[in-house]
């Protein structure tokens, strides 16, 4: 959509007053406007407003948008940002690969591991995030800089069999070591939150080792979902990755497991296993996993095709993706965050204009509380109602049309 458009069909959100003077679009509550044929969906930032002024704010941006040429039915979503500052409409689950030092093959499980969950499938993009030591490119055996800018001016990541990746390390300019706190972390949201990622299922960051600015801007302000943890069996390797996980948890991200790489090691000439370290390492986190030291996986973590010895390791991020997360069907709205009596009335207005037979598919928090009214408000459109729950973060709404 053009600038010209963009503006004009910005000005009926322009025309709503809130109660401080101020209108939804210059307020940011306006985030996004899309349009598919008849269909309008307008993305809302509504958290923190309160019910009564929320529902008053939604059904008026609602009447608005119907106002607009060519529109038959409008969907008022609400933004799915959580708040961050680093937005990426395009990236459906962020995982984050960290590791409490330096040394401890961080990058390398983080590339094979981008690598294993795009031959399996995924649209996976990677991400560096160790801004002052940038070395997945150098993993990746077929990828070469500098990173390009779209019509738009936005970074263009480079792509390997599907894999699509930014990194600091290809980025032209100032070398990325002269960067420090506010002006190293600037560059990365940078990058990542411009970067033109085109329809990822999952992006793997490879994070700064340690929890420095960086580290911490990044868990701040970045929407990540879960994150792997990669260590050496060292007591004290151990013991500072316990700690980096609790600073995780605590800014909102969930563990998926943890990686004890390098966890001894095959004889070349007799096949014998050689621990490294006596103590079984304990970590208090869903899974762990060990690596052994691997010639092939150190000299080719970026190698097409997977890694065999990461096959553990996605299964469990994949996990993690479908169960934890969820998995919501592509035709279902996400109308978690609406007040309840908005969230009735978009149904009612989905199940209205869907032809007979069809289904209309909802993902609510209340799901026995909008079964009733969805029936007292539109019962006689319907067959059937039914609910599912998709992993911890709701129940789908499966609403089937006479």
């Amino acid at each position: 959509m053009n600038t010209d458009r963009q503006a004009q069909n910005a000005d009926p959100f322009r025309r709503i007053e809130l109660p401080d003077g101020t209108d939804p679009v210059s307020k940011g509550i306006v985030r996004r406007l899309e349009r598919t044929n008849d269909t309008v969906t307008v993305e809302v930032a509504i958290d923190g407003l309160g019910e009564s002024l929320t529902e008053r704010i939604v059904e008026q941006i609602r009447g608005a948008a119907l106002t607009l040429p060519e529109t038959d039915r409008v969907r008022v979503l609400p933004s799915r940002s959580d708040g961050k500052a680093v937005e990426l409409p395009t990236v459906d689950h962020v995982v984050a690969v960290a590791s409490a030092k330096g040394g401890v093959g961080k990058t390398t499980v983080a590339v094979a591991l981008a690598r294993t969950l795009s031959a399996r499938g995924y649209d996976v993009g990677l991400f560096d995030a160790d801004i002052y030591g940038p070395n997945v490119p150098h993993l990746l055996e077929d990828v070469e800089g500098p990173v390009l800018t779209n019509e738009n001016g936005q970074p263009v990541p480079l792509e390997s069999d599907g894999l699509q990746m930014l990194s600091p390390g290809v980025v032209g300019g100032e070398p990325p070591t002269a960067r420090r706190g506010a002006i190293a972390y600037g560059a990365m949201e940078n990058l990542l939150g411009q970067g033109a990622w085109e329809g990822r299922d999952v992006l793997v960051i490879d994070m700064p080792a340690g929890s420095d600015d960086v580290a911490g801007a990044l868990l701040e302000h970045v929407p990540v979902d879960g994150a792997v943890f990669v260590t050496t069996p060292f007591d004290a390797s151990v013991d500072d990755t316990e700690r980096t996980v609790k600073l995780f948890e605590e800014n909102g991200v969930a563990t998926v497991a943890a990686v004890v790489n390098m966890n001894g090691f095959d004889c070349e000439c007799c096949g014998e296993r050689n621990e490294l370290f006596e103590d079984p390492v304990e970590i208090d986190v869903p899974t762990v996993h060990s690596l052994p030291f691997d010639r092939g996986l150190q000299r080719s973590p970026g190698g097409k095709g997977g890694h065999e010895a990461l096959a553990e390791l996605a299964g469990t991020v994949e996990g993690f993706l479908d169960d934890v997360l969820g998995s919501l069907p592509e035709d279902a709205v996400d109308l978690r965050g609406l007040p309840r009596d908005s969230q009735i009335r978009q149904l009612s207005a989905e199940v209205a204009y869907r032809p007979s037979g069809d289904r209309v598919r909802a993902l609510v928090e209340d799901p026995t509380w909008v079964r009733d009214a969805i029936r007292e408000d539109v019962g006689d459109l319907l067959a059937d109602v039914n609910t599912r729950p998709i992993g911890e973060n709701g129940t789908l709404l499966e609403l089937d049309r006479v």
